[in-house]
């Protein structure tokens, strides 16, 4: 579970893993370190070095392996710790994908959540995902959301779509930015409104109005 590493080169391994330490920002019990290349009179030492995997994270790992095993779920666990966003990234591979996703991702987002309370630590975030649903679920929220931007254009009228949780409203806010003639709101009841912005509607509104006036006109005239 070796995350982000940095080389470094210096005349000793001390003072290569001294340079690293102070790009990571941190202390030796911190890190991890590996000799690359030995050095001599002609070259330096090259050494790689790396943050230790926080011990909660470790621990929520083997947990979540024990709660699969528990369930009879054969399943294969690929893990990072992201230091930059300080987030556990989790991917599980398993012929029961199915399952552990549920219905709509609920048993997916039960278990990112039972994850989150293994590792009981404000400052570390989890992203669980399983054969990639969480990517293929984004995509098709992408697509959906360019069909009704599209249609809020074409039809002149908005559109409010089923009830979301936080995360899709805003994969669909994201996915209708690129049309700055629409605007995207959220109902009482989680429900995402796209709908053009009100200048639009009042120019839309105009020229409808204008064009009745005018057909009016000729009206009378010819009576």
């Amino acid at each position: 579970m070796q995350s982000y590493s940095i080389e470094k080169e210096g005349e000793t391994v001390d003072e290569a893993v001294q340079l690293a330490l102070e790009e990571f920002e941190t202390d030796i019990d911190s890190v991890e370190y590996e000799v690359l290349e030995e050095g001599d009179a002609e070259s330096p030492t090259l050494v790689r070095t790396w943050r230790k995997t926080p011990a909660e994270v470790e621990d929520a790992r083997q947990a979540l392996s024990q709660t699969l095993k528990s369930l009879e779920l054969d399943a294969e666990i690929d893990s990072v710790f992201n230091w930059e966003t300080e987030t556990l990234e989790v991917n599980i591979k398993s012929e029961d994908a199915g399952i552990l996703i549920g219905r709509q991702g609920q048993t997916l987002d039960a278990l990112q959540y039972l994850l989150q309370l293994m590792i009981n630590s404000k400052d570390i975030n989890v992203v669980l995902d399983i054969a990639d649903y969480r990517e293929r679920h984004r995509a098709h929220l992408v697509q959906v959301a360019d069909g009704i931007a599209e249609r809020v254009l074409r039809q002149r009228r908005r559109i409010t779509l089923k009830p979301m949780d936080a995360r899709d409203r805003k994969i669909v806010h994201e996915a209708v930015k690129p049309f700055p003639e629409l605007s995207v709101g959220v109902e009482p009841n989680r429900r995402v409104v796209v709908s053009l912005r009100r200048a639009d509607y009042n120019n839309h509104d105009r020229h409808s109005r204008g064009g009745r006036h005018r057909q009016g006109g000729r009206g009378r005239y010819r009576n």
